[in-house]
């Protein structure tokens, strides 16, 4: 399906701990400074988000979405992050990985992003060595993200190390981008409002979806206000339209700027729902320090908006860090959204990040009862169905016709162009995907491909039994929207040609590729740690007793932890999972006979040296067993592993 643009549209975030250079980054990679208000200025930090062009020769286009880093402007991070195709993670050589460093990603996991570029700054400060081990421990921080094979990128905004390769990065970040609906319909979250003399009203966004032309009438919602498009700007240039994946600023009539704030939704006319009730899927984050309760009151970011409201859950009493469930959000102010929409949410007091989750019924008629067979039969279904049933709103570019272009081709209405369209699918001669239609034979070459490449990338990668849900969808990112890549992926799952679970895709082809010699080797490593017993031993000894071997080694002590035969103590080494399961049964065994216990007690008890003892604890607490109060400790649940 061919797509009449002169180049690709792409909106990549920034994020990243507080004064790690994001901003400079930005600015020596687009020549715009972001930081334009007097008081950013002034303190030398972001406060708001802003954003910046960046062009290449060939007219791709990445806008450059710059948000703070501090932990006051989080929310403004969440609305500066809806909608990016990709991000520029920026860390400090110096620091590393830092607590807004963690937030940011854990948002832009529960927004689906994950896709990056991993920017190393300021290394124009420390030496080479420092740099390279710099790296080596950032990459480590995100090998449980989205991001573990994210280029990683040494830069200095002061010197320009690294930029040319920064920007080559962020190119083929781009080039790999799926293409967003151009022929859907309009819809624009406004993140900035303003008014000009002589003009009036201005709202800009990041298009999401579909394009809008000057003269054209459209809603601004909530409220569904309907306004004309007086006059288009994309990215600073006066434009006659403007397409998904640009960013805009809108010259609105019908509308004054007073009737207008950033997380309302530019939109075409009765596209997308206001609701003060939304039924939903949501999942609590491995890092937040309590449960989500039935009844919690909590912030609410989807798209720009941000929106109080009260989590109903209807499966349970309460999620647990790491748990999803099945719930209805009572809202306390309408919130604009559509089906399947990605959202963030915060607790209300204090305001951390506890989660997200994503829209399954966004207008439901009523409360619904809770812990009913019936009621979680039908949201499972709906949240788990085939994106077929999604296919109306998202038309693709490429590889099939969409039904736009069916009517044009057949000069016949919507409804004629459907039967048709249909008629095909039940011959078996077309497939109808979320986006269009396709041939057949074109997606069946297409779950070929996708089985084909994931199986070479399982040989490449023997020691995982595992592999990122991208390494999927990689080898066809260009040839379909995000939604039919997901529509594929729910296909090859049920035709049985992989896997995909929480830690990732497997092939049902792949059985192993270790060689006989590391057969032998991984026996060994398992009969060597049940040897030692609960005593543990470390990467480095293992590697001492096998000379020119540590690669293999650190492989397969991955491997083993994959398979849950081995538990990695944080910081201290490697223990067979018997010998932590009595550990652990110790030290529960403590708790229950004299309650909250100190490291002395648990070394006691565990007849094992203070280093080893305080390593265990705090794996236990990363763990969620365990829970630290001063000098001691509370067991709260078995551990999570």
């Amino acid at each position: 399906m061919s797509q009449q643009t002169t180049g690709r549209y792409v909106v990549v975030g920034t994020a990243g701990h507080i004064d790690h250079g994001k901003t400079a980054l930005v600015q020596v990679l687009t020549g715009r400074n972001t930081d334009r208000m007097k008081e950013e200025q002034e303190r030398g930090i972001s406060i708001d988000i802003d954003f910046a062009p960046l062009r290449f020769p060939d007219g791709t286009l990445i806008g450059m979405v710059d948000v703070p880093g501090h932990e006051r402007f989080v929310h403004n991070m969440v609305a500066g992050a809806a909608g990016i195709d990709g991000v520029l993670l920026v860390i400090d050589a110096n620091e590393g990985i830092m607590p807004q460093t963690v937030e940011h990603i854990e948002i832009l996991r529960f927004l689906g992003v994950s896709r990056g570029v991993v920017a190393l700054t300021k290394c124009d400060t420390v030496d080479a060595e420092w740099v390279e081990m710099s790296a080596t421990v950032v990459r480590e921080g995100l090998s449980e993200t989205p991001f573990a094979t994210s280029p990683l990128i040494a830069t200095s905004a002061r010197t320009g190390l690294g930029i040319a390769d920064l920007k080559a990065a962020l190119y083929d970040m781009a080039m790999a981008t799926p293409i967003r609906d151009f022929a859907g319909a309009f819809r624009l979250p406004v993140d900035k409002v303003f008014s000009i003399p002589g003009f009036g009203t201005v709202v800009s966004g990041t298009v999401w979806r579909g394009q809008v032309m000057t003269g054209e009438v459209i809603e601004c919602l909530p409220g569904r206000r309907r306004v004309r498009v007086r006059g288009i700007q994309g990215h600073g240039q006066t434009v006659e339209r403007v397409q998904a994946g640009r960013r805009a600023a809108l010259n609105l009539s019908g509308v004054d700027h007073q009737q207008v704030r950033r997380g309302f939704v530019c939109a075409a006319p009765g596209t997308l729902f206001e609701t003060k009730l939304v039924d939903a899927r949501v999942q609590v984050s491995d890092g937040y320090v309590r449960p989500l309760r039935h009844r919690d009151r909590v912030h609410v970011h989807l798209g720009t908006a941000a929106v109080v409201g009260r989590v109903l859950l209807l499966e349970a009493d309460e999620l647990v860090p790491g748990e999803k469930g099945l719930a209805q959000i009572l809202l306390e102010k309408a919130l604009v959204c559509e089906p399947f929409d990605r959202f963030v949410l915060r607790a209300y007091s204090p305001v951390t990040t506890l989660g997200g989750g994503q829209i399954i019924d966004p207008n439901p008629d009523r409360l619904l009862r809770r812990k009913r067979t019936e009621v979680i039969a039908r949201l499972t279904r709906q949240v788990e169905g085939s994106p077929l049933a999604r296919f109306l709103a998202w038309v693709v570019q490429t590889g099939g016709v969409s039904l736009q272009q069916a009517m044009a081709q057949l000069g016949s209405t919507d409804v004629e162009a459907r039967d048709a369209l249909n008629a095909g699918v039940e011959q078996g001669v077309l497939q109808a995907l979320p986006g269009g239609w396709y041939p057949a034979d074109v997606i069946r070459q297409t779950l070929d491909t996708m089985a084909s490449a994931l199986l070479a990338h399982h040989h490449r990668q023997r020691f995982s039994i595992t592999l990122p849900r991208n390494t999927l969808t990689q080898a066809v990112a260009n040839r379909f929207s995000s939604r039919d890549l997901d529509w594929l992926v729910q296909e090859g799952q049920r035709q049985e040609l992989w896997e995909v679970d929480a830690s990732g895709v497997r092939s049902t082809q792949w059985q192993g590729g270790l060689s006989r010699e590391e057969k032998e080797l991984y026996e060994q490593l398992l009969q060597r740690l049940k040897e030692v017993g609960t005593q543990g031993i470390t990467l480095s000894d293992l590697a001492g007793a096998y000379p020119r071997e540590e690669r293999v080694i650190a492989g397969l002590l991955q491997l083993a932890k994959a398979q849950g035969s081995v538990v990695e103590v944080y910081g201290a080494g490697y223990v067979e999972r018997r010998a932590f399961d009595k550990m652990v049964m110790h030290l529960h065994d403590l708790y229950a006979e004299v309650g909250p216990f100190t490291v002395a007690q648990a070394r006691d008890r565990l007849q094992a040296g203070r280093k080893w003892t305080v390593a265990l604890l705090e794996t236990l607490d990363a763990l969620g067993a365990t829970r630290r109060h001063g000098d001691v400790r509370r067991w709260v649940a078995q551990p999570k592993l």
